[in-house]
Parts: C-alpha cells; structure tokens; sequence
C-alpha cells in the first residue's frame, strides 16, 4: 500500500497541466451556445392555458438542466483539443447489457468478474447502455468509461448501482471497441477503469463512494492532467452567468415578470423606507411612559395570589408546569439494530 501511495505521488507530480486561459474563451461560448439553444426552445413553445406569459419560462427551466448536462460531456473535448496525450471518445458508446452478465455482476465475486471481457456489439440488440463519454491518456496507456451527473445526490442510490452495473459491463467490450473502431489502438482490460462523476462539488455520503461516485477533483487523476477539474468549475460559472442572462430576457419579454435578483432588492428597499419612516415617527410623536405606583402594584399581586397547598405536586398539574409525561429526569436510549449492510464489490472501478 505504501508503494502504491508512493507511486501515485510521483504520477501526480509528473501530470502536465491544463493552460485554463486558453479553453476560457471555448467555455464561454459553449455556455452561451447552450443557453442560446434553451431560449430558442423556449420561445417556440405555445402558450399555455394555465401558465400563460410564464409558459416560455417554465420550458426555459425545464429544459436547462438537461442542455447543460449534455454540455458537461463536450468539455472533455474542449480539455483533450488542448493536451495532446488525451484522446476522447464521445460517439459510438453504445453497449449491449446482458442478462447473464449482469447475474455474474450482481455475484460480487472478484475472480467471477474479472472474467468479464467481451466482444463489443455495434449494433446490439435488447438492453443497452451508452456512457457519456471514454477518456484515453496515452502517456499512461490508461483509459476510463465516464457518466457525468450534475448532482448525484438527487438521484436515488438504486439508480445509481443500476448505472454502476452497467458502466462494470461496458467496461468489458471497451478494449474489443478501441481494437476494432479505432484504429486497433490497444489498451490493456486492467488498464480500464469507469466511474461516475459529479459535478455538483458537494460532499457526498460513503454510500455513493460505493456506487462508483466521485468529485470534480477526481478528474484530474482519471485524465492524468491537472486543471481538468477547474475547467469544469469555470465552466459552471460561465453556464451560470449565461442562464441568469437568459432568464431576465425572457422575463422582460413576459412584461409580468421580474429577476429574482430584482425582487430581492425591491424588498430590501422597502424594508430600509419602514424602517426609516418608523424611526421618524417615533422622534416626532414619542410614546408616554406612565408609571404604575409601586403600592397599586402591590395590590393587584396581593389580590391574585392563591393560597398555596402543602402537597406543590397537584399546584403544577393544574398550571401545566412539569408534567409527569415531559419528564426528562432520566435519558432514553434507543436500541438501533448492527448495520448489516455489505458493500458489493466494484470490480473496475477508478483507483481500486
């Protein structure tokens, strides 16, 4: 293990890296290629019935998370048109899912699924699976099936192990496809890894650890260059400010509608004016203090004061001080059962 940690310092240390000035200018405008796009679909959509002048918006809303994750996939291209040891591959990821392979998954057995390898089918027939893209860094002769996620803690751990299942299955036929499809290129099947990322850069449970998740950061190691990572964060920035622009150009051709930004502001302002009027008034009409005398005081306690019993137990029933059911003198534990759960072995899964 210490080797093996040794040996990726030194690789880590050896990563050329991204020169992030030169793809700033391809990422914004494959934000704005993108937004362009979802404004376009936008506009062309009719009016609804219910949704009236906001119908544009709410097609714009609905169909940015979808362009943008299909732009995710294109920066890899933008990286490797920069680094010349990477090559992409974002067409032709098309993969039979077979059922029998699929039960020797579901086996968990290391010496069963390394048995894996497998012809790849062009044209495939029952199940498939198509993954976002396959990153290839001939420095390392290393190679690696990608699914890209904008945030993987929205999807349900199930659908996640379903893709981790069939990444592990692709990843059988992906030496078979580089050999036949690409120019015989030759990669070694231990040599190929899969993995999930997302891009969100939230911190993630272990439990999508399990499920082959991994962070922006990651992405370094798997292209074996360095800055991949921040690329995909300024492009998020960039996607970002485009869908802000967006949003307020279609809002003002709404007429009824304001940014959210705007609103904010228009709160803030109306707030600092009541203050400000409230703070006026007082100076200008201040309300009169009138003192009670301490004897008239006494009076009114005098009046309502009860007698006390000897027993004070019955007394705090009745004034719903301390019930016997908010108790809390004594800590009650609740037993949890042993977490049972097994994590199923991911056999090619990035950095195992």
């Amino acid at each position: 293990m210490k080797e093996t940690n040794q040996n990726d310092a030194v690789a880590a240390a050896n990563r050329p890296a991204l020169d992030l000035a030169l793809i700033r200018p391809e990422l914004e405008a494959l934000a704005k290629m993108t937004v362009d796009k979802t404004l376009q679909q936008a506009r062309d959509t009719s009016t609804d019935p219910v949704l009236g002048a906001s119908s544009a918006l709410a097609t714009y809303y609905m169909m940015m998370p979808r362009n943008d994750g299909r732009a995710k996939e294109q920066i890899l291209d933008i990286v490797a048109r920069r680094v010349d040891i990477l090559t992409v591959i974002r067409t032709g990821l098309k993969f039979a899912i077979d059922p029998s392979q699929l039960g020797l998954v579901h086996s968990n057995s290391a010496a069963v699924l390394a048995q894996l390898q497998s012809d790849h089918d062009p044209e495939p027939r029952g199940p498939t699976y198509r993954a976002d893209g396959l990153v290839i860094n001939h420095g390392t002769g290393k190679a690696c099936l990608l699914e890209f996620k904008r945030q993987a803690s929205t999807i349900e751990t199930t659908r996640l192990n379903q893709i981790a299942d069939n990444l592990t299955i692709a990843r059988a036929q992906v030496s078979d496809l580089l050999y036949r499809k690409h120019r015989r290129m030759k990669i070694e099947p231990e040599a190929i890894s899969w993995a999930i990322i997302d891009c969100s850069d939230q911190e993630l449970p272990a439990r999508f650890r399990d499920a082959g998740v991994f962070g922006l950061d990651c992405l370094d190691a798997i292209c074996g260059v360095d800055n991949v990572a921040q690329a995909y964060r300024l492009a998020r920035e960039s996607m970002a400010e485009e869908f802000r622009r967006g949003e307020a150009e279609l809002m003002r051709e709404s007429g009824n509608l304001i940014p959210l930004q705007t609103a904010e502001a228009m709160v803030e302002a109306a707030v600092a004016r009541e203050r400000l009027m409230s703070t006026e008034r007082v100076a200008q009409d201040p309300i009169p203090v009138t003192r009670v005398p301490d004897l008239a005081l006494n009076r009114v306690a005098v009046s309502n004061l009860r007698e006390v019993p000897d027993d004070p137990e019955p007394m705090r029933d009745q004034l719903g001080i301390n019930p016997p059911y908010a108790d809390h003198s004594g800590a009650m534990a609740v037993p949890f059962r042993a977490d049972r759960r097994t994590v199923r072995r991911r056999y090619g899964l990035f950095g195992s």
